[in-house]
């Protein structure tokens, strides 16, 4: 297998990607959350991997794929374009295998995610673009005058499998009697590799997507009949989640996932606002749509187990103070 010929999404795929991962990356625990379940008169518990290794999900699928890289491609190094975990995962990656690496990102990257990327030793880009679809087009043709090899934060068999499937490996260990997951979407990498695993594990699970309101590729997607691959930039603390879905990622979602829960701002910060008072963990806002879409009433209708995933922690101290004081 190499990355120019990766295979088609498949348990088998999963579950070589969740050995390869095996002490190099945390499994990150469930917790219960008590107030949330009396609630929504369910069991809900957290996926907390928003504990993981810098900080998100993202390094999953920066390690599983970048380990397919042959000798002259890790010299040559690597490019890719984040609004910010994902770059910090490939360059936490690139620095453990030697390889070089450039990250390219849009203008408004939170400044925690632009620093933490820096300091790994990646070359950090910035475009002049304050979204993602815009900065992605921009950092491809940029990748291309330079001669590097780019790889998507989303898009690739490789990255689903890591960043998605074995996190749904992982919920099914830890909780096999889960009834119900809701997970973010953004490009559609974590949802699709975790509906695809869980579906073919225990298709009775019902999986729910969650997203920002004023930007919902995943929705638009399932209501058009195609892959929303762009959108308007939004103005949002939610960077992570803002923009277009993969088209591969879309395939696989929408056979798997038919459910979306849209929030808004402002639920998004109540969610953020919500997981410090009860739970005592801060995570960031683009991983709040799971929890923001419970808290609002918009997923009520749930019966037995349910876990929410809460996939990142990067966000900047002013941003928490902001949300806070709003």
């Amino acid at each position: 297998m190499d990355i120019h010929t990766p295979p088609s999404l498949s348990v088998d795929l999963i579950e070589s990607a969740s050995s390869f991962l095996m002490n190099k990356i945390r499994d990150t625990p469930i917790e219960p959350s008590p107030v949330i379940s009396e609630m929504m008169g369910c069991p809900v518990s957290l996926k907390l991997e928003f504990l993981q290794l810098t900080g998100s999900f993202k390094i999953r699928g920066a390690l599983f794929y970048l380990s397919k890289l042959n000798e002259a491609e890790r010299k040559c190094g690597i490019a890719t374009c984040s609004a910010g975990n994902h770059g910090l995962g490939v360059a936490y990656a690139a620095k453990m295998m030697g390889i070089p690496c450039a990250v390219y990102v849009p203008q408004s990257i939170d400044p925690v995610k632009e620093r933490k990327i820096m300091k790994l030793g990646a070359t950090v880009h910035k475009s002049t673009f304050e979204g993602y679809d815009e900065t992605l087009v921009w950092a491809m043709n940029e990748a291309e005058k330079n001669g590097q090899p780019m790889m998507s934060a989303f898009e690739h068999t490789f990255v689903m499998a890591a960043n998605g499937g074995t996190i749904g490996l992982e919920i099914l260990k830890q909780l096999p009697s889960v009834e119900n997951i809701v997970f973010p979407v953004g490009g559609g990498g974590l949802g699709a590799g975790l509906s695809y695993y869980v579906s073919q594990k225990k298709p009775s699970v019902r999986l729910i997507g969650a997203q920002h309101k004023e930007s919902p590729a995943f929705a638009l997607s399932l209501d058009r009949g195609h892959a929303v691959t762009a959108l308007p930039a939004i103005e949002t603390v939610a960077g992570g989640i803002e923009g277009g879905i993969g088209e591969g990622c879309f395939e696989v979602l929408k056979e798997y996932c038919k459910e979306v829960s849209l929030v808004t701002e402002k639920e998004i910060y109540d969610g953020v606002c919500w997981m410090l008072e009860n739970h005592q963990y801060l995570f960031e806002p683009s991983c709040a749509p799971p929890l923001s879409a419970c808290l609002s009433g918009k997923i009520n209708d749930v019966t037995g187990e349910t876990v929410l995933v809460l996939s990142g922690r990067n966000v900047a101290f002013e941003t928490i103070k902001r949300i806070i004081n709003t």
